[in-house]
């Protein structure tokens, strides 16, 4: 757009958009307004400041230096550069326009913009900035001029992707040679978001304000498909949303969109189907779900560009999943308990179990296991060690047996406990091993691994391990984060994005942890 010269000329929509501002005097005066495409003439941006609005932003892209500069040159021959100020916008830069915003402040009542639907290529990155504006500023108002030229040319598909804009055509002049539309465009209450993670043991529900980006929250048992019938799933799930909206005296028939990261939740067509039937069940929540495994959410939520990225999961249960730059998703691991879950906190309770009881049985040598039956002993309350076998089976409970690593995790100096915890490392990077052999050899000598779960809290004890298992593989060296948020709030952030087309607020730096070399024996 910054190499099209259409900023030189004063076009027939400047005239007839300017008098159509003549007849919003008052809805004009002392408001802050923003003009887009002002080009060097601003003929719109100057009759509102003529109007008596109280300060007139005008933009166009930054690289037109002259346009810029014979604009200012034009608000100072108006007598009004107390009220307008001039800045670059690029309407192909989110950056940009954020920057715009920053520089603009806190207030902004009305945006007008003349004759700017005028290349159908800009049409994407014009509504893009206008949705973006209408997002911070959502009461602000859009008016812009648009000269019918061709029958073809229409932005719907782009206002179709913002389903909270709405817009309106407000009046239509024909002169004698042109027909000028002039339309007026709104943010309709962007309403709630809800997002869901779900793990085995636990889960967490976030609620979004989109208006406010004011947070709820709240915590419940686990939903994990393969643990508890779906449909018991479905229903805790929605039992719980109107329970935290009633809770805080939310409005339900507001809520627009709901995020489910579930364990468990590999499969789109059991996924479809239960997205099914949830809106058959309860058809007072909303229609509009995005629904997907918790790794797969976390992932999409901490990496959402073009790059490589890694979640890498070690909580109750453990999977590891690779985003490619081509938005492709490759996985290892994430199968539950019964043949899966290496290196979780189930996997490292029941490896210190069975080694207690293959040391006591003399079939392995070499381990002293007393303290990790003393730990058996005192984390379960029993003084024989065959009593944890209720716990495995007729009693049998994921995360009771998963909570039994707390306790090991406290006792990492003791030889036999570390060993578990290096095994767990050993088998964590061989999950990561195994997604990045789909990279490149370039991209695989630098990984990014979002870590996520209790387990790493431990990781002095995991790292020898997980360093050895990754040697080999041409990777050089690998950087691990916590997220940029809570994968519940990447649900609801991914939910807005998907089926609505709404950019959430949400933390987007991930926090550094540990950056480390993997050095060849």
């Amino acid at each position: 757009m910054s190499t099209q010269h259409h900023w030189k000329h004063t076009w027939p929509c400047a005239k007839v958009f300017g008098e159509f501002l003549c007849s919003k005097r008052e809805e004009i005066a002392e408001k802050v307004v923003l003009e887009i495409g002002a080009g060097a003439t601003g003929v719109a941006g100057l009759t509102a400041a003529k109007l008596g609005a109280e300060k007139v932003w005008m933009t166009d892209h930054p690289d037109l230096e002259t346009a810029l500069t014979t604009l200012q040159k034009n608000i100072e021959a108006n007598g009004v550069e107390e009220k307008c100020h001039v800045a670059g916008l690029d309407w192909d830069s989110r950056a940009s326009v954020a920057d715009v915003i920053l520089k603009i402040g806190d207030r902004l009542d009305i945006i007008i913009a003349s004759d700017v639907f005028f290349d159908p290529a800009t049409f994407r990155p014009l509504v893009d900035t206008l949705a973006q504006l209408l997002i911070k500023f959502e009461h602000a108002v859009v008016w812009f001029a648009y000269q019918l030229r061709d029958d073809s040319w229409t932005c719907a598909p782009q206002l179709a992707k913002y389903r909270f804009l709405k817009t309106n055509l407000v009046r239509r002049i024909e002169t004698e040679k042109e027909t000028i539309d002039i339309f007026q465009m709104t943010n309709e209450s962007l309403g709630y978001y809800a997002g869901i993670e779900g793990g085995a043991t636990g889960s967490k529900l976030v609620i979004i304000d989109a208006d406010t980006n004011q947070r709820y929250t709240s915590s419940a048992p686990g939903t994990n498909f393969f643990l508890t019938d779906h449909t018991i799933i479905c229903q805790r799930i929605a039992d719980w949303i109107l329970e935290v909206f009633e809770k805080g005296s939310l409005d339900i028939q507001k809520l627009r969109a709901v995020g489910l990261g579930l364990s468990g939740a590999e499969d789109e067509e059991f996924n479809r189907k239960f997205v099914e039937g949830f809106k058959k069940n309860n058809k007072g929540l909303t229609e509009n779900f995005y629904l997907t495994s918790d790794s797969v959410m976390t992932l999409l939520a901490n990496f959402p560009g073009e790059e490589n990225g890694i979640v890498l999961i070690a909580g109750t249960g453990s999977s590891c999943r690779l985003k490619m730059s081509n938005g492709e998703v490759k996985g290892a691991g994430g199968w539950g308990h019964q043949i899966g879950d290496g290196g979780s906190a189930f996997w490292i309770a029941r490896e210190a179990i069975q080694l207690l009881f293959d040391a006591e049985d003399g079939m392995i040598d070499g381990w002293d296991t007393v303290v990790i039956k003393e730990l058996l002993f005192e984390h379960y309350q029993i003084n024989d060690k065959t009593r944890i076998l209720d716990f495995l089976y007729s009693k049998f409970e994921k995360h009771r047996i998963a909570d039994f690593a707390v306790s090991l995790a406290t006792r990492v100096d003791d030889p036999a406990v570390a060993e578990v915890f290096r095994r767990a490392g050993d088998i964590l990077g061989r999950h990561v091993r195994t997604v990045a052999k789909h990279l490149s050899e370039e991209d695989r000598q630098t990984l990014h691994i979002v870590q996520i779960g209790g387990v790493f809290q431990s990781w002095s004890a995991l790292e020898t391990g997980f360093v050895n298992a990754l040697k080999g593989a041409g990777i050089q060296k690998f950087v691990m984060y916590d997220p940029c948020d809570s994968p519940a709030m990447g649900a609801a952030v991914l939910a807005a994005r998907e089926t609505r087309g709404i950019y959430l607020e949400q933390k987007e730096e991930k926090t550094k942890l540990r950056e480390i070399s993997v050095e060849e024996d």
